[in-house]
């Protein structure tokens, strides 16, 4: 009997989650309508909620194009929401794009991410914050985890590195350019902390960390290298005195 009643409900299990994930996504989306952000524009849906794809997300002024997700059915079995998702073109330079394996809890806040990249130019990391000189650069940034979980703290564990190979920098005399920048990730007292690697021609050495409420702090130094323009030289006056090595306050 119990024998029976067991092979029961292994059925029943197993036709509830073939039954879920194979509603077709859009009907899927309009279940969920209610719950999304009114500055949050989704594009043409297709597939179904167990293998989908977005023609485009857009949020505030970021665009994310050509979204696709595939879920692992059996994370339900640990109490997640498993799967990979790709988004983008990484051969387009301007286009946000990425990949990545996750995990979402089905009864909190904690999040698990893996095998994650994400790229992303210059320019749109430079409309997120507020930098202390007006500076025109173009250029591509790779970010690229490891391992990263969140939940309580926000940043629990957090393993892997963000880098921007050769930025280019528009001066009074065109374009030039400041080598690359690179720095590693890990969390600090719970918040994200980006170390960022002194070996570049701006000499920037700084710590940067990035809060739950998404405010974004930095506190570093700068000495640019002699083969930089003139004009790197004296902008970087405008951030403050000189330390007794000649290194100028970075602070935002």
């Amino acid at each position: 009997m119990k024998n029976a009643v067991s092979v029961v409900l292994a059925f029943l299990f197993a036709f509830i989650v073939f039954t879920v994930i194979s509603i077709p996504a859009p009907v899927a989306l309009q279940l969920v309508q209610s719950h999304i952000p009114n500055n949050v524009r989704l594009g043409a849906v297709t597939g179904t909620l167990w293998q989908g794809q977005i023609s485009g997300v857009r949020y505030q002024n970021l665009q994310f194009n050509d979204v696709k997700w595939q879920l692992n059915g059996w994370g339900l079995l640990s109490g997640q929401l498993q799967g990979k998702l790709n988004f983008g073109n990484p051969r387009q330079a301007s286009e946000i794009s990425g990949r990545s394996t996750f995990g979402v809890s089905l009864f909190g806040n904690d999040l698990e991410l893996s095998q994650t990249t994400l790229r992303f130019s210059v320019e749109q990391a430079m409309h997120q914050v507020n930098l202390p000189l007006p500076v025109d650069a173009k250029g591509r940034i790779i970010l690229k985890l490891e391992e990263f979980n969140s939940g309580q703290p926000y940043c629990e564990n957090l393993k892997g590195d963000i880098s921007s190979p050769e930025i280019q920098v528009k001066g009074m005399s065109g374009w030039f350019s400041i080598g690359d920048l690179s720095g590693l990730l890990s969390c600090k007292s719970g918040d994200i902390a980006i170390v960022v690697e002194p070996e570049n021609l701006l000499g920037l050495r700084a710590d940067a960390t990035l809060a739950e409420n998404m405010q974004f702090k930095v506190a570093g130094n700068v000495k640019p290298d002699a083969s930089l323009p003139k004009e790197v030289h004296e902008a970087v006056k405008y951030l403050g005195r000189p330390d007794a090595e000649g290194r100028y306050p970075v602070s935002m």
